[in-house]
């Protein structure tokens, strides 16, 4: 951790010894360069804590760097401004909670191999360590290393803006360039037998996730959102809101008359602040017999997709409701039934179809159907045919109603 001024009478104490008083008697311990609290056994005197701290100082301690550290109050390990950086993304950068999560764990890993390391030490060599250690030792791929790269740039531009550094390490390295053929997806596609097969050995709750992706062409980030009822649409929110009586929608796409019970709106949590994000669904009865099959199950939850636990656990940081289920558990269950039915056994299980490829299957539907995708899947802000505004001024994007039929 960063050196700090002793508590009085403690200046002359080695780098890295302390007290501390646990269930009412005085303790010592040391703290590592790792940050790591170490405690000595109960009744060891100071003299021999002293000793032994001033040894491993000896040692491991680099009696410059201790020194630079407490002249220099930008000059702190590695592990203490990861902290502030974190802090800092949180609250700057408007990133989802994926790529959020994603950028604390990277920040972890870096904190592992070079946290004890003062800030103003860490150079291009260490920059390059970290990106064999997590990417070309374990044979990643190129789209991986330019990833940790990227995430390079961004931490130690954080820091260079915080002073933590005079020279960035990762500036002037390379992405790595990828090839035309080296962009083809890894991930097998799902075939309309695999995903039937899996439907049919799916338990509830799954069959109404890969039903409800199926018909909306939406990913299990919004699937475990979605509300039954909602009173009106609002930014932040995945739900239904149903018409008093159907209605019936005129379908530019199939050239017929639709009836429709109301409408599913997903605000998309990939790029929920764009103005493409914000999706109007309208409910067909195929996707109606979806939503009430999970009320089957006869569970009280607000969630379409749930499930009562089988442990008395904690409700996940991700959930509200005890029933609702996370993202990772529902694409945990579609693997595991695909590996139990012996589906794609023939490849390597990075490489077999997840969750996330019943979107594909439900794309290439939509699309020989005439259905514009872009708008139906939020993946960019095209002008649209019908955009509507709600009370909050939000714009919701109303697809044609279309249902998927294998």
């Amino acid at each position: 951790m960063a050196p700090r001024r002793r508590i009085q009478g403690r200046e002359e104490w080695p780098e890295g010894l302390h007290k501390r008083k646990m269930r009412g008697v005085d303790r010592f311990f040391f703290r590592n360069e790792n940050g790591k609290d170490v405690f000595f056994p109960a009744g060891t005197s100071f003299i021999e804590a002293y000793q032994a701290a001033q040894t491993y100082n000896e040692m491991y301690r680099d009696p410059a760097s201790i020194f630079a550290s407490k002249l220099d109050k930008y000059n702190k390990p590695i592990v203490d401004w990861s902290k502030l950086i974190i802090k800092r993304v949180k609250s700057e950068e408007e990133l989802g909670e994926n790529a959020f999560n994603t950028f604390v764990k990277d920040v972890e890993k870096l904190d592992s191999l070079f946290g004890h390391i003062l800030s103003k030490e860490i150079t291009s060599e260490h920059a390059t360590e970290y990106l064999n250690h997590y990417c070309v030792n374990q044979g990643k791929s190129k789209n991986v290393y330019n990833r940790k790269l990227s995430f390079l740039n961004k931490y130690f531009n954080y820091l260079m803006d915080e002073q933590g550094i005079e020279i960035h390490p990762s500036q002037g390295k390379k992405f790595r360039k990828i090839k035309r053929d080296e962009k083809s997806k890894d991930r097998s596609d799902l075939s309309k037998e695999a995903y039937q097969a899996i439907y049919e050995a799916a338990p509830l709750w799954l069959k109404v996730a890969m039903g409800i992706c199926l018909q909306s062409t939406h990913a299990v980030k919004e699937l475990h959102r979605l509300k039954h009822n909602i009173k009106k649409p609002k930014v932040g929110e995945c739900g239904c809101v149903w018409y008093e009586t159907p209605k019936v929608i005129w379908c530019v796409v199939s050239q017929k008359n639709v009836p429709t019970f109301g409408v599913m709106y997903i605000h998309r949590h990939k790029s929920q602040h764009k103005k493409s994000s914000f999706v109007a669904i309208p409910i067909t009865t195929e996707l109606k017999q979806i939503i009430e099959l999970s009320k089957t199950d006869n569970l009280v939850c607000p969630y379409i997709v749930r499930r009562k636990p089988t442990r008395n656990n904690k409700i996940s940081k991700y959930c509200d409701h005890r029933f609702q289920m996370t993202s990772n558990n529902i694409s945990r269950g579609f693997s595991k039934i695909r590996d139990d039915l012996k589906l794609y056994d023939h490849l390597p299980k990075e490489h077999r179809p997840t969750f996330h490829e019943i979107r594909r299957v439900a794309a290439q539907a939509m699309e020989h159907a005439g259905e514009n995708l872009t708008q139906r899947m939020a993946h960019s802000d095209k002008e649209t045919t019908k955009i509507y505004t709600d009370s909050q001024n939000v714009e919701w994007i109303e697809v044609a109603p279309l249902s998927v039929q294998l």
